[in-house]
């Protein structure tokens, strides 16, 4: 065979190679298309787009008591359809779906559906099964609440609360005439949450809302005395002078450095990065993640390169190297019933790797998975998990369901909450100074 003839057969084969990349290349785009079509164009038919979010108060969502069968009947189908925990979960989802139109079949209030509508995602028994449209119309601004075993009390309030009348350590006993843990155990059917403890929490932090009325009368106990107190809800949320910053830091001591990240979103990982060089050169480091409620993985598995002392396998599979400064001392990490998501994800790597010890209470048991925005045909946007690449970690460990475990389970106490103490922030220096 001649260079001519060579050459001309390698000019077929590669031409051929070329067609058929290009009819490969040209049916992805044309299913990326559809893809795109289907969630940009036709959003009723189920998929939305996260920047197309709506929110409304309960009292003045978009839909209609004549649609009300109909909306709640598309949020059913998907969640019969993508929803993966409901064999786990034990969910008897015809059961509540009938008890459901039930109910709908005789309401007529906006409200009482945003109701029914919290309610099914709450018998979901998922953290991130959840509405994205309804707001609570009345509340008091600012996190004040702060809850100890079954006891509510207000923390730090913010100047919201303080005008509303409440104060610094105050226990709430009851609400609206109802003792305490019967209001939070009742309000908890509202909640979406993958744990009792967490549930309890987030179901105990919305004590300062309200679905229904403006008002809230409070049964207190302040400086050992009962009094009771009318709450004046706000009705609007007020922009603050200062955003809250996602990561602060601080030295406990000459040798002890401490970071509070309060969140896995914007660029939390960067302002670790940055309140890390102020602490490097200290032999002990405490992480507190009890405020953090999640974000992203991506930010958390950036974290963990911070703090992790050679290659390791993470949360879901893959592996991460050290960062070029990472810390070199021992680290303790502070976790909590709130600590969700990303931050799950984030505790799962650092157990895991052997490069941390973690103290405080378990977190959420929800790292979130891969989460779809739904819309229905009236305009009520809901989230829903539909799986984990992997149902586990590495080591086994389930990334739905379960709580992650601390390495010492240490419970706030309540004599040492009312005199400024952190218990198990005391806890870890107590284990650093051994």
């Amino acid at each position: 065979m001649n260079r001519f003839s060579i050459t001309l057969l390698l000019h077929k084969c590669i031409m051929k190679k070329f067609v058929v990349l290009m009819i490969v290349t040209f049916g992805l785009i044309v299913s990326i298309f559809a893809v795109f079509a289907l969630n940009r164009w036709y959003p009723t038919h189920g998929h939305a787009d996260w920047d197309e979010v709506q929110q409304f108060t309960a009292d003045k969502i978009p839909v209609n008591p004549k649609d009300f069968r109909s909306d709640f009947e598309e949020i059913f189908e998907q969640v019969k359809k993508k929803y993966p925990y409901i064999t786990k979960k034990h969910i008897n989802l015809d059961s509540i779906h009938t008890t459901c139109l039930q109910r709908i079949d005789t309401m007529q209030s906006k409200v009482a559906y945003s109701l029914l509508i919290m309610e099914f995602f709450a018998n979901l028994k998922c953290t991130h099964a959840n509405n994205e449209s309804i707001l609570y119309p009345w509340f008091i601004q600012g996190d004040n609440i702060t809850v100890i075993g079954n006891r509510v009390f207000i923390n730090y309030p913010s100047v919201f609360a303080i005008k509303a009348g409440l104060q610094d350590k105050d226990e709430i006993v009851t609400v609206d005439g109802v003792p305490t843990n019967k209001w939070v155990m009742h309000n908890s059917k509202y909640v979406s949450a993958s744990t009792d403890a967490t549930r309890y929490l987030l179901s105990a932090l919305t004590i300062l809302c309200s679905y229904t009325s403006p008002i809230k009368t409070l049964g207190i106990i302040r400086h050992g005395k009962p009094i009771t107190i009318t709450i004046q809800l706000q009705s609007k949320s007020v922009p603050t002078k200062a955003e809250e910053q996602n990561v602060t830091w601080r030295k406990v001591s000459s040798r002890i450095g401490y970071i509070n990240v309060k969140s896995m979103q914007d660029n939390a990982d960067t302002e670790f990065t940055k309140a890390l060089k102020h602490l490097s050169k200290l032999p002990y480091l405490i992480v507190d993640v009890r405020q953090n409620g999640g974000g992203n993985s991506w930010i958390g598995d950036n974290i963990a390169q911070n703090l992790i002392k050679g290659k390791r396998r993470i949360w879901n599979g893959s592996t991460i190297s050290p960062s070029t400064n990472s810390y070199k001392g021992k680290v303790i990490i502070l976790m909590g019933h709130y600590s969700c998501s990303s931050a799950e994800t984030f505790l799962i790597t650092m157990k895991e790797s052997g490069d941390a010890v973690l103290v405080g209470t378990s977190s959420a048991g929800d790292t979130g998975g891969i989460i779809c925005l739904f819309k229905t045909s009236h305009g009520i946007f809901y989230r829903l998990p539909v799986g984990h690449s992997s149902g586990t970690s590495p080591k086994g460990f389930p990334l739905e369901g379960k709580g992650i475990s601390p390495n010492y389970l240490v419970s706030m106490k309540v004599n040492d909450f009312l005199s400024g103490k952190d218990t198990q922030l005391s806890y870890a220096l107590q284990l650093l100074q051994k």
